[in-house]
Parts: C-alpha cells; sequence; structure tokens
C-alpha cells in the first residue's frame, strides 16, 4: 500500500459533506460542549470582566473609594506616629510584634469608631431606641447624623453658588465675603422688622442675604467684564474687606449688642425670622435643609435646563467658541458672579437664621473657604456637591466625637480631616497611585473616536 493509501485511510471522510470526520473518540470531553461554550456562562464571564475593567478605570465612584481609602491610610500613619502609647508599642515590633499591632488596632479601631459614632449614629443608641422607643431615645440616636446635616447645609449652598462660576470659567474666590454680606444683610432684616407673620419674614430675610451676596458678587464680575481685572485677586481682596466690614459692624454701629465687652456680637434674630427645626427640639436639623434642596435644583436648572446655563458653560469651555456662538463675554461674568454670589450668601442667610442667630466676628471665614474644595472635590455638580458636603460635615461633627473618646487632640483631628479631603479633592493622584486607565469608551473619546 502506498503513501496515498496511507493518508486516506487516516482520514475517512463523512459519507454526506465528504468533510473529514472528527477524529475525536465519542468519550472524549473535547468533543462534548465544555463550560466556556455555555452561553449563559460566557455572559457571567463578560460581566466579570466588565466590572473588574470597571474596577481599573477612573470612575467617579471608583476614585472616590479609593481616595477614602487613601485618606483613612494615611490618616493611620499620622496617628500612630503622634499617639504615645502607639508609638512606644511599635519601639519594641521586633521582639514583640503581636503587641505592636494588637496595641494599633485597638487604638485605630476606636479612633474610628468614635468617628463613624459621631457622624452616622452610636448602634448602642439604635438598640437602646428600638428597645424602649421614645422621642428623647430616638433624638439622641440620630443626633450625629443631624450635626452632620446641619455642618453640611451652608457647605451645599455654597459650593452650588461656587459651581455656577466655575462651570463659566469664572474664578469664584470671594466666598467668604459673599457669605458675610449675605449673613448681614439677613441679620438686620432678621432683628427689624418686628410684627411681621413667620414666613413673610423668613423670605425677606432670604431674600436680603441673596441680595447681599449677589452685591459683593457682582462688583468683580463687573471689574472683570469691564477693566480686565483679575477675579482672583479682587475677589481675595474682597475677602479681607468682608471681614473687617463686619468686626465695624458689630463693633461700633446698631448691630452692636450692648455690654459684651471685648467679644462684641451682634443683635439676635427676632423669633419670627429664624428657621425653625424640622424635627422639633430634638434633633438640630432646621428648616435651611429646604433651602439647600431648592438650591440645588435650581443650580442644577440653571447649568443643564437653561440658555443662560448653556451660555455658561459654553464661555466655560472655550472662550472662542463662545465668541463664534455670539456670546457676549461680559454679560456671562457679571451674570456668574451676581448669581454665584446670591447662591453663596443664601448661605449666610441660612446660618445666621438658623444656627448662630447672631453676627459674629469671624463669621462665614471656614465655611467661605471650605465651599471652594467642596466645588473642586464635587466637579461643580450639584450631585456631587452634595456627597462632598456631607463627607465633610460628617468629618466635622465625627471628629468631636474621635477627640473626646479616643482622647487624639483637637489639631491632630483637624489633620485627620484634612489628609481626607486631600485625597478627595485629587482625583489625578488617586489614578497615578492606582494605576487606574479610561475604558474603551473614554479612549476613543479622548482620540476623537
Amino acid at each position: 500500500m502506498d503513501a496515498a493509501d496511507d493518508i486516506v485511510q487516516s482520514t475517512p471522510a463523512d459519507t454526506d459533506t465528504g468533510a473529514p470526520a472528527d477524529t475525536v473518540a465519542p468519550g472524549d470531553s473535547a468533543a462534548e460542549p465544555g463550560p466556556a461554550r455555555d452561553p449563559r456562562r460566557l455572559r457571567v464571564l463578560r460581566r466579570i470582566g466588565s466590572a473588574l475593567l470597571a474596577l481599573r478605570s477612573p470612575n467617579a465612584a471608583v476614585v472616590f473609594v479609593l481616595s477614602l481609602c487613601c485618606g483613612l491610610v494615611v490618616s493611620s500613619i499620622v496617628i500612630v506616629l503622634s499617639t504615645a502609647p502607639v508609638r512606644d508599642a511599635w519601639g519594641s515590633v521586633f521582639s514583640d510584634p503581636t503587641h505592636a499591632f494588637s496595641v494599633t488596632f485597638r487604638f485605630l479601631g476606636s479612633a474610628y469608631g468614635a468617628l463613624l459614632r459621631g457622624a452616622i449614629g452610636d448602634p448602642a443608641a439604635f438598640r437602646r431606641a428600638f428597645t424602649d422607643p421614645s422621642t428623647a431615645d430616638w433624638s439622641r440616636a440620630f443626633l450625629p447624623i443631624g450635626n452632620t446635616i446641619v455642618a453640611a447645609v451652608p457647605l451645599v449652598i455654597a459650593g452650588l453658588g461656587l459651581s455656577v462660576a466655575y462651570r463659566s470659567g469664572a474664578f469664584n474666590m470671594g466666598g467668604q465675603s459673599q457669605i458675610i454680606m449675605g449673613g448681614v444683610a439677613a441679620s438686620w432684616v432678621g432683628f427689624s422688622f418686628a410684627g411681621l407673620p413667620t414666613l413673610p419674614h423668613v423670605l425677606l430675610a432670604l431674600a436680603a442675604a441673596a441680595a447681599g451676596g449677589a452685591f459683593a458678587g457682582v462688583i468683580p464680575g463687573a471689574l472683570k467684564a469691564y477693566t480686565g481685572a483679575s477675579e482672583v485677586i479682587v475677589t481675595i481682596m474682597l475677602n479681607y474687606i468682608a471681614a473687617n466690614f463686619l468686626t465695624y459692624l458689630v463693633s461700633g454701629t446698631f448691630f452692636r449688642v450692648q455690654g459684651q465687652g471685648n467679644n462684641p456680637v451682634g443683635r439676635v434674630t427676632l423669633p419670627s425670622a429664624t428657621l425653625g427645626r424640622i424635627f422639633g427640639a430634638g434633633l438640630p436639623v432646621n428648616a435651611g435643609l429646604f433651602v439647600a434642596i431648592v438650591a440645588g435644583g435650581f443650580v442644577a436648572v440653571l447649568l443643564n435646563r437653561s440658555r443662560l446655563g448653556f451660555e455658561f458653560q459654553i464661555a466655560g469651555a472655550s472662550r472662542r467658541a463662545a465668541r463664534v456662538a455670539g456670546v457676549r463675554q461680559a454679560w456671562v461674568y457679571i451674570c456668574a458672579f451676581g448669581i454665584s454670589g446670591a447662591v453663596v450668601g443664601l448661605a449666610g442667610g441660612v446660618q445666621i437664621l438658623g444656627v448662630t442667630q447672631q453676627l459674629q466676628t469671624g463669621f462665614g471665614a471656614d465655611i467661605g473657604y471650605l465651599a471652594i474644595l467642596v466645588a473642586f472635590a464635587g466637579n461643580n455638580r450639584p450631585a456631587g456637591v452634595a456627597l462632598v458636603a456631607l463627607l465633610y460635615g460628617a468629618l466635622q461633627s465625627g471628629g468631636l466625637t474621635m477627640q473626646f473618646s479616643s482622647g487624639i487632640s483637637y489639631q491632630l483631628t483637624s489633620v485627620i480631616q484634612a489628609l481626607i479631603v486631600l485625597f478627595v479633592t485629587a482625583p489625578a493622584l488617586i489614578a497615578v497611585i492606582f494605576r487606574l486607565r479610561a475604558g474603551p469608551r473614554a479612549a476613543l473619546r479622548e482620540g476623537g473616536g
């Protein structure tokens, strides 16, 4: 038999199709459909792969979670280096590593547990409220959440106001001056006009707060539009002017309460102008929460559903494109700063009418600068601004509990808060640390595909 016959016999043809028959034995696993050939399993594998790719892509949720983790890790290192008992335990790490790690994790668990209890609530308090329900028990259980909301509300409003200017390409660094002027106007209306009903008095005070903030915002907008002055320098200088103007008002004018000595404060807001507590006397959450919700809806509609907001975003994206589209840059600057200042001024009004009830020296300084971080960390989007403001409100209210419960100094709790916010506001750094890469769609967008 020659070689050609051997080849033909080794690969017999199918009688119907003429194709070579399968040479695999019937019992071989390769002849049967394996797990990879199951369509359902293929879909599951594709979904798992998509989820893994999403975790490696720099989307907002992944970056936010990784930022929190990095902030907590670096904060833990700072706590270990600055706390004497933990630092002493690490002095004998080579001779007794178990003791060092035990002391460290126990102290960190206590510190961060106190932070969560102060920001969200104590599980023991909720258990008591469920076991023996009463108004006092439920109020104590929800008190930490209430403090977080109270701390977050002015940051939400001020961050929303600043985001209007940032989305239009204008750098509004004058949050402090606009909060002060809004607070001054709201305070004047609040202790004046005695006899007004509650609702008109509150609305009039809030309108005055918006007008005061708009006045402080239009000044740098007009200077930028008509003289080309740097809005950054002008707004920063206005912060100092407003702070000194506030000191003058509460020190030597009719705003001052007599008999306060070296600690001058403003006159107290009338009860008819105060923002009452929503859930009764047990929780500190006041009606300023509704103002924040309305401000969020207004900013969202303005930026995403209005012609003026469209012009803001065109001007912020490209001045050349704005000129081609017929957008007047001077008008954009004036409107953006005016609206931004009005919304930020509402934050000052909410603080006066709902929290402090009177003006004080130093009013609005911390909120004005923190609102800049909140706006940038929230990507100048209403939802992002609200989430970042809640985070910082939780850090502020939880930091006090951490300080009293774990013995950590106030300065160290401030450092911890700053570290966490630092990583949250640096998404590019997080993307580099964890080597996050853009997904295929993002790559196509960047490449113009």
